[in-house]
């Protein structure tokens, strides 16, 4: 199958789902629910796939009466492919804008696996505008990669990979993500909407290239010792960040309040969104 025939420019955004903003590094797909009066949300999806990864918790927190954002990081979902170097600083200025855009001062901080270590390094910059941080397998400890991503992290030859094997072996990295979850078709034909769109290959190398994957140890540590509540999510049959991985952010922060889900892959909050969403409200509304 072809991909990457679009572009993303004025006339496609008119027919894409959800809102478009304007930021410093290009335009950002983001969908928000809620009063402007309500506690604020936000919620970081992870390195390949976007903002639907939330769709079981999304609407579940605005009915609750939060104000709920989410959006796509750039190089993902509908958000633009700028070609430059995609690092945290990247991502973690494209979050601070957005939120300036909205007037947030101060909110609650849900990130999934790379979403997690964007929000973990965010919270670490922006202490002062984190309420509560709620982690969700996320990416930054110490641990093991596997082999394709470290592969893929090798400059000019991951290109040649890539230009051969790349969206076959992100799409299977995808597939094993789930563990005893029945939907992974309907959830492939979300993931793969973004593949139609010029730039997301380039972002996922640059990403890679330019991300540290674990080596965030000590912004985890500096994390543990602020007074910010922090809750961590984690599938115990986790094969994307192992879930003796948690272990170690247990470690580094003492004080989180720790919930293991069983029998589940990498996106609890997506596959038993039954189980992790009462564990969230209850976090948010008595810590």
């Amino acid at each position: 199958m072809t991909y990457e025939t679009l572009e993303l420019n004025d006339e496609s955004r008119k027919q894409l789902p959800g809102e478009f903003i304007d930021l410093s590094n290009g335009y950002v797909h983001y969908e928000i629910k809620g009063s402007e009066q309500a506690e604020a949300i936000v919620l970081v999806h992870g390195f390949s796939s976007p903002m639907f990864v939330w769709d079981n918790n999304f609407e579940f927190l605005a009915k609750e009466g939060f104000r709920v954002i989410r959006y796509d990081l750039y190089g993902r979902g509908y958000s633009d492919r700028p070609k430059i170097k995609y690092d945290y600083n990247l991502f973690i200025q494209q979050l601070y804008e957005l939120l300036d855009k909205f007037s947030i001062s101060k909110f609650n901080l849900i990130g999934l696996s790379m979403g997690g270590g964007i929000s973990v390094a965010f919270t670490d910059r922006y202490p002062d505008l984190i309420k509560r941080l709620i982690l969700v397998a996320p990416l930054g400890l110490p641990t093991e990669i596997p082999f394709f991503l470290s592969i893929l992290r090798i400059r000019l030859l991951n290109r040649i990979i890539a230009k051969f094997f790349g969206y076959k072996i992100i799409l299977d990295a995808q597939r094993r993500d789930f563990i005893l979850y029945d939907n992974i078709d309907d959830y492939m034909e979300k993931f793969t909407r973004q593949l139609d769109y010029k730039g997301y290959m380039q972002a996922i190398l640059s990403t890679l290239v330019n991300t540290s994957f674990t080596g965030l140890s000590e912004i985890y540590e500096r994390i543990g010792k602020l007074n910010i509540p922090l809750q961590l999510f984690w599938g115990d049959k986790d094969p994307v960040i192992p879930y003796s991985t948690s272990k170690k952010a247990c470690t580094l922060i003492p004080s989180l309040k720790f919930h293991t889900i069983k029998n589940c892959g990498h996106m609890p909050q997506y596959t038993r969104s039954n189980e992790v969403n009462p564990l969230l409200l209850d976090f948010l509304r008595n810590t």
